[in-house]
């Protein structure tokens, strides 16, 4: 959202049926994969309300990004892994990325994801004009490993998810901004009439392994 447009009161909250569970074990579909899961895949959600967060702030100005971002639900890990869903050796550890985007200096967490780990977020408000998802990472593997980024969306009638794939990004040893990230136009129809997305993040590539905090949603469509 451009500064123009900060003041418009856009619908980025609302009511949201599906979230994954900390307990849940079968969220099917490799991590290069993209298309509906099937079988067990349903047991990931369950029928409560997904995080809405009607704050947005410049936090990526010193950047040249002048969009206004909404911070993902513990987007920071500041407490705990909750409400993100994290496999295969993916865990809080302590260090902070060093911009403190999120305006609190305080803040002494980040994810790690080492080579074979996934991490899903909790689900979050969605509306078809958000775009943009931004967070700050850095390598901390093999030079040409990659974060894979995918859009996990959930099937309001039928209970079962639907994985999109939102790219892939590549980072130096030093923390920086990602790359935004933006769902490829032939996606679009998969997300009419969703109104909550999670996001899952897959280091790939041998020895692949990456260290992310502050993630953030475009919450309205910038110009």
């Amino acid at each position: 959202m451009t500064s123009a447009s900060k003041g418009r009161d856009e619908v980025y909250c609302g009511t949201a049926k599906h979230l994954l569970t900390s307990g849940h074990r079968d969220l099917r579909g490799p991590a290069g994969s993209s298309g509906r899961p099937g079988g067990e895949g349903n047991r990931g959600v369950t029928t409560v309300s997904s995080y809405c967060d009607r704050s947005a702030a410049q936090v990526f100005r010193p950047w040249g990004d002048l969009a206004y971002y909404a911070r993902l639900q513990n987007g920071g890990l500041e407490n705990g892994s909750s409400p993100w869903l994290l496999r295969g050796g993916a865990s809080v550890v302590s260090g902070n990325e060093p911009y403190f985007i999120s305006g609190n200096r305080g803040d002494s967490n980040s994810l790690l994801l080492p080579q074979g780990s996934t991490a899903y977020t909790g689900f979050v408000c969605f509306t078809i004009t958000d775009w943009h998802l931004r967070f700050v990472m850095r390598n901390v593997g093999s030079s040409t490993g990659a974060l894979r980024v995918q859009v996990v969306v959930p099937d309001f009638l039928g209970g079962l998810l639907t994985v999109l794939d939102g790219g892939t990004v590549r980072g130096s040893g030093t923390w920086a901004p990602s790359p935004r990230i933006l769902l490829p136009l032939t996606n679009v129809a998969w997300l009419i009439g969703t109104r909550a997305v999670a996001f899952r993040f897959t280091p790939v590539g041998r020895n692949a392994a990456y260290q992310i905090d502050d993630a953030y949603l475009d919450p309205w469509k910038s110009t």
